[in-house]
């Protein structure tokens, strides 16, 4: 085992009150091997402390949200000893401290997904940021929306409340059939917005060619990438796209704090619906003129410590290494396809081919002996084992296959192949039965 010094951003270690920290991050080996996590589950509290029934957890639910490190802990509990103050419109020096902090967490997310400051605003996380864009196109009635029927919950509702919503079919592969996308589009398309990777199957979207299509066309493509900047390395840039959304729940950072990118050009049109304290750059009796992007879109005061915390999150993954991620990811779905892709008892949804899927497995019982809940039951209560089932917010997926619901296992760095070995002897025991 060799340490690793994080590069972590400059306030995590600077001096505080007199006291200095260091944090180091633990890489389990140099070469990590397959039946290993790539990082110390020593860095996970939970991991570390929390035993059910005097059993340590086996968490496989990463994809609903991952599990904290302690320097994401520290750093948040740290702003609120150290430096808490509100933001930007104060002169006293706890002000001016969180104030740097809160722009400092800023560049830390538009570089670690190749964007400018002004680029990327703090949501509530990806639902938020969605609807931010649908606000923010002004949709009416007459326009619609491309999205894929392998999409959450949250690419499609903040559209369909506002306009028509065109779905994707998925193909052959398991990924959403992109060549169909032309087709749908007419002069009353106002966007194609698609997952990156779903979160049901892994399935690795090509978003990179859908860009292309719509912009032939004129139209703007926003990417839900909640479930790939966790786990793949994600560049803007190379997307070409204009709007891109994820939740720092999802990357080891806090709940409630997520980021929006908008290209700058996207942004020259983009008005809120949602104005207050911190977006007006300056109010008249008789009207107001707003701030630039990204202020004008972060009305209230923002959730401060989420976005300090979503930071340290970053930077542990940075150190890290989202190139070794990546391959440990890639890792571990050729191990699940390994172990869950041809099974008497269940079939795995997706993708077959590993390549084209992120390490995600949502299993379907043959046949209908158990339902999906009682196996998590199960597994939770009799093994310990943290997994998902139900139909993890993508109802027109499982209609089209008509499929009532899967358990899901979502491994990540904390996770290896003794974790999905032992949730496989578990789900064989229970439909063994």
């Amino acid at each position: 085992m060799r340490s690793v010094l994080c590069s972590l951003t400059p306030w995590l270690l600077t001096e505080l009150n007199g006291n200095s920290k260091c944090y180091a991050l633990k890489i389990v080996s140099s070469e990590p091997t397959k039946t290993e996590p790539l990082v110390s589950r020593e860095d996970f509290p939970l991991l570390r402390k929390r035993t059910i029934e005097g059993r340590s957890i086996n968490y496989l639910d990463s994809a609903a949200t991952t599990l904290k490190p302690q320097i994401v802990i520290d750093a948040i509990l740290n702003f609120y000893e150290h430096s808490c103050g509100n933001i930007h419109r104060g002169d006293h020096t706890l002000s001016r401290e969180a104030s740097d902090l809160f722009e400092e967490a800023r560049h830390s997310v538009a570089r670690f997904i190749g964007a400018f400051s002004q680029e990327v605003v703090f949501t509530s996380g990806t639902s938020d940021g969605l609807n931010l864009v649908a606000d923010g196109l002004r949709l009416e009635k007459s326009h619609n929306i491309v999205v894929s029927e392998l999409d959450h919950h949250s690419n499609i509702l903040p559209w369909m409340a506002h306009c028509e919503v065109r779905f994707l079919p998925v193909d052959e592969s398991g990924r959403t059939d992109v060549s169909r996308l032309g087709a749908l589009m007419d002069d009353n398309t106002k966007l194609v917005s698609l997952g990156h990777v779903s979160n049901v199957t892994g399935a690795i979207n090509d978003v990179a060619a859908a860009t292309g299509i719509a912009h032939a066309r004129g139209v703007p493509v926003c990417i839900d990438a909640a479930q790939s900047v966790p786990h793949i390395p994600v560049d803007v840039v190379s997307l070409d796209c204009d709007f891109l959304v994820f939740s720092g729940h999802k990357l080891l950072g806090p709940s409630g704090i997520g980021a929006l990118y908008i290209k700058e050009n996207a942004g020259r049109t983009f008005h809120p619906r949602r104005v207050g304290g911190g977006t007006p750059d300056h109010v008249r009796k008789d009207g107001y003129d707003l701030k630039e992007l990204p202020y004008r879109l972060e009305v209230g005061t923002p959730n401060i410590e989420g976005a300090i915390g979503m930071a340290a999150a970053i930077e542990y993954l940075d150190a890290i290494g989202m190139d070794r991620v990546a391959e440990h990811d890639a890792k571990l779905s050729d191990k699940m396809q390994e172990l869950f892709g041809d099974c008497e008892r269940f079939y795995m949804l997706g993708p077959k081919n590993p390549e084209h899927k992120l390490a995600v497995a949502s299993l379907v019982p043959r046949k209908d002996v158990v339902s999906v809940g009682s196996i998590g039951h199960f597994l939770s209560d009799s093994r310990k084992i943290m997994a998902r089932s139900g139909t993890h917010c993508a109802h027109p997926y499982f209609e089209s296959l008509a499929v009532q619901g899967s358990i899901r296992l979502s491994p990540y760095v904390y996770s290896g192949e003794a974790d999905l070995c032992e949730a496989l002897e578990a789900i064989n025991f229970i439909l063994g039965r």
